[in-house]
């Protein structure tokens, strides 16, 4: 949280600042930092890189940051990886994403709880929905025999789908 108080004033210079990875610096869903990333995602209009992997957002921090981020129109390559989520408004929110992030070529959401055969049709319908998708690594929990089923008729043969489990 200190060191984005420390960066937001840079940042806000950098406007043509295209890639902004910010993994594994502590972020959580508490404090200053989902508003302070609003305002960075924001103040950057040519991102089409973030990688906010590896810190503690949880549910509700993506529904803080999800606003910010559909605004992102360049955005190609999104990583939440590890960053706590469990819900399945967690699952509606990146549903939600995909609708609206029209130009993102790569999603990885690995190694998060969200996931699971209720939520397979809802992620389905969105990836389905999205065509210039080429990777998606999604939660271990995910069934890709099911995803797969259902999208493979609609998706480019080129497309990547994989789950990853690390124990």
């Amino acid at each position: 949280e200190g060191a984005l108080k420390v960066l937001l004033p840079i940042l806000q210079k950098c406007d043509q600042l295209r890639s902004l990875k910010m993994f594994s610096i502590g972020l959580t869903s508490d404090g200053h930092s989902m508003p302070l990333l609003v305002t960075i995602f924001l103040c950057l209009p040519l991102l089409d890189t973030i990688n906010i992997g590896f810190n503690d957002i949880e549910d509700r921090g993506l529904e803080q940051l999800a606003p910010a981020l559909e605004q992102c129109s360049r955005l190609t390559s999104l990583c939440l990886s590890q960053i706590g989520l469990k819900s399945s408004q967690s699952v509606l929110t990146i549903s939600r994403l995909l609708r609206q992030l029209r130009s993102l070529t790569h999603l990885n959401v690995s190694d998060n709880a969200c996931g699971g055969s209720e939520h397979d049709k809802t992620l389905c319908a969105a990836v389905k929905a999205h065509p210039s998708l080429k990777c998606i690594v999604l939660p271990f929990r995910v069934r890709l025999d099911v995803l797969f089923k259902r999208v493979r008729h609609a998706a480019d043969p080129t497309t990547t789908l994989s789950n990853v489990f690390r124990g």
